[in-house]
């Protein structure tokens, strides 16, 4: 080993730990390891930003629009609104949730799908009181399964097809990943709905559920005696803001709601103050002369009302706010709502709410004033609301997207026009049928999975320019020793699949790429079929709710704990390990 490959790890094993931990974002952690090898030489600027031109990270942009243009269309609402139907037979919708999804997946980005999907499925499971949590785990599953039918089911895909092309080594057709994809679909439809559904958890109460069962347990009620010094003061001039374990949420004055609570509000005789916190809080407030606690429970009607609603809200993975505060992201201003509780691993989060750093998949419940239309705008969070879908007549805005991604996916399998060049000439006919605007493109195209996935192709560069690569395959060659190659393939799969469970899809398979292009020369077997091995992989990972995107999303809605993932996914990254080795080995060597 060189000084250069062992600082090149080194750097690496740094990046993986910082990212483990969660230390700030996934991005800034990769763009720091990026400048530390750009100083020390074994990055050119040139290496550094090539990930960048890769036409797999335009294939996912144009694909991120596509897909949202068909889940902004509703069409996806109605057919599976339909599909559910009346929840007499909880396992019977439940297959024909996974089924229908299995369709649909393979031909568009699983990421909409699932955020369009989640709140519906919730919304239907609380109407017919069946559990949510027996849903969206599986709906996760299965559209991560039925991705890998085709190159464009899943990001992951769409990565290997752009590090393919930079490696000058033939692209996947749209359908050659089908040959593993196939059986890993029926085989993990079948567990889903057999040992799967018996080791889902049974959720039903929801953390708006319980605070409107239980809200003294999430706020206190004070009411403004004539002793109250501050009477017709403004909020600020009290200190109602800074007070060290509550947050002023609301105000009821005469009747009527009043949320968020502005610094510059007057307060007055008579008024309701909400506080965030619990009765174990309260002495803060007890200590305000003037101010009146309730004895009373806390009437949600208070501070709710049409325009004042109480809404579930997740943070997704590439949210901006993840490692900000509550105070710092100035999330009441900027989302003109008030968060009332926080909830981490099921677990409701203590202590002063505007101190707490958010993180991925956190769920919180909050009051806001926004309509329906200003909510579904929100980039950064997840809305999972209670509002019903308009039932609109259809138009060619609903249908016009879908056709598109159909010719543009039989063209490219014909070969009568490249795949990117068909995605592209799509969006532009959605851009001038206006069926997305350039509001829809900076909320449809995920920029952070786009900078990731070029900044990720950096890391595996730099493992090329020091020879790391070549370094660890015939390290993994030497600790297989002289066993089957079958085996060394089981190894390259759990370490990539390892990988994805603690940094990215993407992150993952970027490191991988370069090893196992050294390792098929060194070991003597098809290019093709280790980069499908490790694609799929870096895919299929179930085990925990940041390997995926879709599993993250599904995180909070379905009040899952971290080890739910643990007992459901483990099972299923054993069986997708041993089908995708098996019939990737049958398949290049064999025949």
């Amino acid at each position: 080993m060189t000084v250069q490959i062992a600082i090149v790890l080194i750097t690496l094993l740094v990046t993986f730990v910082l990212m483990a931990m969660e230390v700030t974002t996934p991005n800034a952690v990769i763009l720091c390891a990026l400048g530390f090898l750009l100083l020390i030489g074994v990055l050119s600027p040139s290496d550094a930003l090539e990930g960048f031109a890769n036409d797999g990270l335009a294939t996912i942009a144009l694909m991120y629009i596509i897909a949202y243009a068909i889940a902004k269309s509703n069409v996806i609402n109605r057919l599976f609104n339909r599909i559910l139907g009346n929840g007499q037979h909880e396992r019977g919708a439940l297959l024909k949730l996974l089924t229908t999804v299995s369709v649909i997946s393979p031909f568009m980005n699983n990421t909409p799908i699932v955020s369009t999907l989640t709140p519906m499925v919730q919304k239907w499971c609380k109407e017919k009181g069946l559990s949510a949590s027996k849903f969206l785990i599986p709906l996760s599953y299965a559209t991560i399964l039925s991705g890998l039918l085709t190159v464009l089911g899943t990001s992951t895909n769409l990565v290997a097809q752009g590090l393919l092309s930079k490696y000058h080594l033939k692209q996947f057709g749209t359908f050659d990943l089908a040959i593993v994809g196939i059986p890993i679909t029926i085989v993990g439809i079948f567990y889903l709905m057999t040992i799967g559904y018996h080791l889902l958890p049974n959720y039903k109460n929801s953390p708006i559920d319980e605070v409107m069962n239980v809200p003294n347990d999430y706020l206190i009620e004070m009411s403004i005696g004539d002793d109250f010094q501050y009477l017709g003061q403004t909020v600020e001039a009290a200190g109602l803001r800074d007070l060290e374990n509550v947050f002023l949420a609301a105000i009821n004055r005469d009747g009527r709601p009043i949320v968020p609570v502005s610094q510059a509000m007057h307060l007055q005789l008579g008024d309701k103050l909400y506080f965030t916190g619990s009765i174990n809080e309260i002495n803060d407030l007890l200590q305000i002369k003037g101010l009146m606690p309730s004895t009373e429970k806390v009437n949600m009607a208070d501070i709710t009302n049409e325009q004042a609603k109480i809404v579930e809200l997740s943070i997704p993975e590439n949210s901006m706010l993840i490692n900000q505060t509550v105070k710092s992201a100035n999330f009441r201003n900027r989302y003109g709502s008030v968060i009332v509780a926080i909830h981490r691993n099921s677990v409701q989060l203590h202590g002063q709410i505007g101190r707490i750093n958010l993180k991925a998949g956190d769920d919180l419940v909050a009051i806001t004033n926004n309509d329906v239309a200003q909510l579904d705008a929100l980039k950064d969070i997840h809305v999972f609301n209670s509002q019903t879908t308009q039932n609109v007549s259809p138009t060619y805005k609903d249908f016009l997207p879908i056709v598109l991604l159909i010719a543009t996916i039989a063209a490219s399998t014909i070969g009568v026009i490249d795949l990117f060049v068909g995605l592209a000439a799509s969006c532009v006919l959605l851009f001038l049928t206006k069926c997305v605007s350039v509001n829809d493109v900076v909320k449809a195209v995920d920029m952070n999975v786009l900078f990731l996935v070029a900044s990720s192709y950096g890391l595996g560069l730099a493992m090329s320019n020091v020879g790391a690569d070549k370094f660890i395959a015939k390290s993994l060659v030497t600790l297989t020793g002289n066993s089957a190659p079958i085996v060394y393939m089981f190894l390259l799969y759990f370490i990539t699949n390892f990988l994805t469970a603690i940094l990215s899809n993407a992150a993952a398979l970027s490191l991988m790429f370069p090893i196992v292009v050294s390792a098929a020369k060194i070991v003597n077997l098809p290019v093709m079929m280790l980069v499908m091995l490790i694609t799929i992989a870096a895919t299929a990972d179930f085990s925990t709710p940041i390997g995926y995107q879709t599993n993250l999303i599904v995180y909070g809605p379905g009040h899952y704990k971290f080890t739910d993932y643990f007992k459901v996914g483990i099972p299923l990254n054993l069986i997708c390990m041993v089908i995708c080795v098996l019939v990737t080995y049958y398949a290049y060597v064999i025949l």
